[in-house]
Parts: structure tokens; C-alpha cells; sequence
């Protein structure tokens, strides 16, 4: 299920339609109920569902999956009832049940999920039909009955015990963030650039910061802890990687044209032509961006095979405080030191708005998603009229922006550097309440290390609250 999670309070439904609040999982599975591929009387534990990863509210997905039984043409499952575990290909943030996942998946705690992986066997799935007609167009179905922003984007049969939660060997977040392009009309500006590209944000110090977060390290201290449910922080991050706004291979991947990016701005930069090849064969020149030209769109890049709660959102703000340079890249080893730094400093997360869920990757053979040629086709579309308006919208908004960046008002010298890093810690909620603009540099300058900041409750002081409150209550003083 692709979905844009701005308008809806998180993926999970956990009885919260009850309360008229908006869920993606709900709007599934009214759409479901509608189209009658599932009784109406439907629960989750009728139709087996599982889902591979839950996202907060304001999070968005595209590569989420779920799995339940549906109604089908032919039986797939070997119990004679015609009904058929299928996989809807779905695209943030957090979990469930038993303990809540960081930014999207749930985790027990009693073990690695790489010692889960390694453990777990897992079944192949079924053929699909030799002919689209065989099978219901799960598709197109379930697209016409979801509202605009959510849409299936394939489906496949599964082994009747493929768990969407426990069989996923890895996913991979995407958080967008903006590039401004150097204006070098500063020594202090060319300065901070060079090495980036652009004012802001240092790329290179950003890149440097993430490789430290690679590898197996107790993230305790860069998540929200949920003490009640996770008792093991320790979690496996594959890749963490800053991604620039003019890097054409990364951005292809992800399915934008010529490094375009998902905004269609690349600060300024403009190709030859639209194919971004030019008549003799060879790669586009690029022109160097204008001062004060529309941002570029960058992203990070995390994969792992789970997170704790509001993992990714943590890494994103600790990654902008040292891009901003008021936090330098070590910054990362001390936080995953919990010998060193027991206790987690206060800071505020980045925002949700930008958090994709990008893909949930499957062992070989696990998985065989499809779509028919009719479905792709009006996906297509869809997504293509969605993207065209919001670029139209951003496009209103860079002309204001382009109209904005002079260099003097009322006879006064304007900063260029200081408004765009004013900007780069207001969208990433790294800027001083109340605070409106006065310059990155003044910023910088009250900016508390996070290291010497208040600090939160440990892990064990958590636990023992949470017994003294449940002895209070006279209850079972069990806290699992």
C-alpha cells in the first residue's frame, strides 16, 4: 500500500477509527470490506493479517506490505474454503503488540532480529496465474474504493505461513531535506560549501556523522524508549548514507528522471535538454546554480533490518545539528557509548512530514509482486496528476522565494547564508522557540552541546516507575 500519511494519524488502525481518527489501515480495510473481498464482519485475526511495518502519523510509505486472505478465483491455500493469502504491495514509522518498533517495525527484545532471520525458515511463495483474467485484479479493485492519497501498488500469492512482520529481511527509510546553493558572497559561505555544494547544511560533515551510525550499536539514546515493551536497544544498521540532490544514480533508483529529484528543483542547476544527454552522446553539462535559486531536494538513507521507535527521526535530528555545524560528527560516537552517555540528551525530533517507509525487502522467492497491465497503467496516472500539482504548488512558493533573495532591504545588506540556515533549522525543527530569524551563525552561538543538555530517565529508572506505579494500583506488580 503506497500512501502520503500527512492527513492520517499513522498506519496501525488499533480500534482508533472508534474515536472518528483517521488511520491508513482503516481506510484499507473499509475499502476491502467494500469491495467485499473480505466479510463484512472481518477482523484481523480472520483474515491472518500482518503487516511489515507501522508508521506514525504524518509518515508516509511506498514500499509497505501487508498480507491477509482475500477472496479469490481459485484456491491457493489447500484448505478448500476459495479464499487465498494474498500480499498487497503498500508503502514510516512505529509498532505494536508486543513492543514498538522503532519508525516502523515491531520487536520483541529477546534476541537480534538478524539471530530472528537467520532462525526463521522462509516458504516460497505459490505461481502466480498464466493469465491475468484467472485471478481478480486486486489492483484496480482495491484502488477505485481507496481514497486519492493511498493506492495499492501489486499483490502476490504467499505461503500460507509468511508473516509480512517477520519475514522481511530489511527496510529502508527515506528523509527528505533541502540544499541551498552557495550564493558565494561570503568567505564564511564558500567556506561552508565547498565541501557540500551548498549553504545550510554541510553535506560532507553530514556523511561523515552517518557512517558512524553503521553497524551494530545500542541505539537507546537516539530513539524514544519505550521501556515497557523493548528491553534490547541494540539494533543492526546496514547503510546510512546522505544523498545529494545532484547524485543521478541515487535518484534514478528511487525513480526520479535526469536527478531531478522529487520536487523537480536541483538548486538551480539546468540540463542540455530532457533526456539529459546531449546530441553528440555524451553526459549533460550542468550550469552552476544562481544565487538564491530554488533548493535542492536531498534525502538520507537508512537501512536496517528494524528500528526502535522514532529511531530514524532521532539519527535525522542529530545528522542536521551537525550538517548546521553546532554539533561536530563524533557527536554520533558518544551518543551510542551508553558506558560513556547513559543517559539520553533532551532534543527534539525531526519532523514526520518528511519520512518515507521506501521498501520492505523480502528473502528471494518469498515474494513475487504483480500487477496487471490495466492497473499500472491508471497508477501511473494517478500518480503522475499528484505529482504535477504539488509541483505546481512548490512552484508558486520558489517564486516568491526567487523574488525574495536580494541583497539589500531598505539599504540594508542581506545575508543570503543566514536566511537559507534559518530555514534548513526551521523545517527541520532544530531552531529556538519563538525564534524567527536573527542569523544561522547567532544560532549557532546559543546552541546548547547536546552533550552538556538535561537529560532523560534511563532505562532502568524507567522500569522501576513503571513498577511503583503498577504496585500503586494494587495490582500485579508484573511489568513484562
Amino acid at each position: 500500500v503506497m500512501y502520503a500519511g500527512w492527513d492520517y494519524h499513522g498506519f496501525a488502525q488499533q480500534g482508533a477509527e472508534a474515536s472518528g481518527i483517521a488511520t491508513v489501515e482503516g481506510a484499507l480495510f473499509a475499502a476491502l470490506k467494500r469491495t467485499k473481498l473480505i466479510a463484512h464482519d472481518a477482523s484481523w485475526d480472520t483474515v491472518e493479517y500482518t503487516r511489515c511495518g507501522r508508521t506514525d502519523a504524518g509518515v508516509s510509505a511506498l514500499g509497505q506490505i501487508v498480507s491477509l486472505k482475500l477472496r479469490s478465483k481459485g484456491r491457493r491455500d489447500g484448505d478448500g474454503d476459495g479464499d487465498a493469502k494474498k500480499e498487497d504491495d503498500n508503502t514510516e514509522n512505529e509498532n505494536t503488540e508486543s513492543t514498538r518498533g522503532a519508525d516502523g517495525d515491531v520487536d520483541d527484545g529477546t534476541k537480534s532480529s538478524r539471530e530472528r532471520r537467520q532462525s526463521r525458515k522462509h516458504p516460497p511463495c505459490p505461481p502466480l496465474p498464466q493469465h491475468e483474467h484467472h485471478e481478480i485484479d486486486y489492483v484496480t479493485t482495491l484502488n477505485r474504493a481507496l481514497p486519492d492519497d493511498i493506492r495499492v501498488l501489486g499483490w502476490s500469492y504467499v505461503d500460507k505461513n509468511f508473516s509480512a512482520r517477520f519475514d522481511c529481511a530489511k527496510r529502508v527509510y527515506k528523509y527528505f531535506f533541502l540544499k541551498f546553493p552557495d550564493d558565494g558572497s561570503k568567505q564564511s559561505c564558500t567556506n561552508a560549501g565547498a565541501s557540500s555544494g551548498g549553504v545550510g547544511l554541510d553535506l560532507s560533515l553530514m556523511r561523515d556523522a552517518a557512517s558512524r551510525f553503521e553497524g551494530t550499536h545500542d541505539f537507546r539514546n537516539v530513539c524514544k524508549m519505550d521501556a515497557r515493551n523493548v528491553h534490547n536497544y541494540r539494533r543492526e544498521v546496514y547503510k546510512c548514507e546522505i544523498v545529494d540532490c545532484l547524485d543521478e544514480t541515487e535518484w534514478a533508483d528511487g525513480g526520479a528522471q535526469s536527478g531531478a529529484g522529487a520536487v523537480g528543483f536541483i538548486g538551480g542547476t539546468r540540463m542540455r535538454n530532457q533526456s539529459g544527454v546531449t546530441s553528440s552522446g555524451g553526459t549533460a553539462a550542468r550550469s552552476p546554480p544562481s544565487p538564491g535559486a530554488p533548493p535542492g531536494l536531498c534525502y538520507i538513507k537508512i537501512e536496517g533490518s528494524a528500528f526502535l521507535w522514532h529511531q530514524v527521526r532521532c539519527i535525522a535530528t542529530v545528522l542536521f545539528l551537525v550538517g548546521l555545524g553546532r554539533e561536530k560528527p563524533d557527536v554520533v560516537d558518544a551518543l551510542l557509548d551508553v558506558t560513556k552517555t547513559p543517559r539520553k540528551p533532551q532534543y527534539e525530533m525531526a519532523p514526520d512530514e518528511p519520512l518515507v517507509l521506501w521498501r520492505c525487502e523480502f528473502p528471494e522467492n518469498v515474494l513475487s509482486l504483480t500487477m496487471s497491465a490495466a492497473a499500472r497503467t491508471q497508477a501511473q496516472t494517478h500518480a503522475a496528476k499528484n505529482m504535477a500539482t504539488q509541483l505546481r504548488r512548490a512552484g508558486v512558493w520558489a517564486e516568491t522565494w526567487c523574488d525574495l533573495r536580494t541583497d539589500t532591504v531598505n539599504g540594508e545588506d542581506t545575508n543570503l547564508l543566514d536566511v537559507a540556515g534559518d530555514v534548513v533549522a526551521a523545517v527541520c525543527a532544530l531552531s529556538a522557540p519563538g525564534r524567527v530569524a536573527g542569523g544561522n551563525a547567532a544560532a549557532k552561538a546559543a546552541h546548547v552541546p547536546l552533550l552538556r543538555r538535561a537529560t532523560e530517565p534511563t532505562y532502568e529508572e524507567r522500569r522501576k516507575r513503571l513498577v511503583e506505579k503498577e504496585m500503586d494500583k494494587g495490582g500485579d506488580t508484573r511489568v513484562e
